[in-house]
């Protein structure tokens, strides 16, 4: 029970975490998502089976400190972006912020007696860790983009990253994991410090 309400948590998490990136880039006139059909609640449109179920299953059964997963990225034209450097920005950081705000409603939800304290902590842990790896600054995590976008766009370094940074990061936890996860929980404690100051 106690894994299908995480994996359930975490498929919400990352469901709207992209759609809020595709609702960001329509605001700053971006259509390239509504095209692709990605500006939709169902989950089937943005769940891909190894990011969004096996890698969570893995994670939770050989007892890792967090679960993590992804979603199929939803397509976003930089180029159409306006004003482009601050649509760029708000694009990246709506995704974590959508798992801020999604934890920030957990907990009044809690607060409220609707979400007895298993669903609460599940879904408040799932989406700050999340929104916590997501603001990792390195490409092509939302961090890395918020970071990046304001600086002088050297092409084979950044699209090096946009190609190889998930892998990198991926590899960084395997090979590093105390001085990653402590930058995660570092990252994790003060989106924590900040919904305790909200509610």
């Amino acid at each position: 029970m106690e894994v299908l309400l995480k994996i359930v948590c975490l498929v919400v998490a990352i469901v709207l975490h992209e759609l809020s990136h595709g609702l960001m880039a329509y605001i700053f006139g971006d259509r390239t998502a509504q095209y692709a059909g990605r500006l939709s609640l169902n989950p089937i449109s943005h769940i891909v089976p190894i990011g969004s179920i096996i890698l969570p299953f893995i994670l939770f059964f050989t007892g890792a400190p967090f679960l993590i997963g992804w979603a199929k990225p939803v397509p976003v034209n930089f180029i159409n972006l306006r004003p482009q450097k601050l649509g760029v920005f708000l694009v990246a950081f709506a995704g974590p912020l959508m798992n801020i705000f999604l934890a920030l409603i957990a907990s009044i939800l809690w607060k409220m007696g609707v979400f007895n304290l298993e669903v609460a902590n599940a879904a408040i842990q799932i989406n700050v860790i999340l929104a916590a790896f997501n603001l990792l600054p390195i490409l092509p995590l939302d961090g890395g983009r918020m970071i990046t976008c304001f600086l002088p766009q050297n092409h084979k370094f950044f699209y090096f990253f946009e190609r190889f940074g998930l892998v990198i990061v991926i590899g960084a936890l395997m090979m590093f994991s105390g001085p990653i996860h402590k930058l995660i929980f570092g990252i994790a404690n003060m989106i924590l410090a900040l919904l305790n100051m909200l509610i």
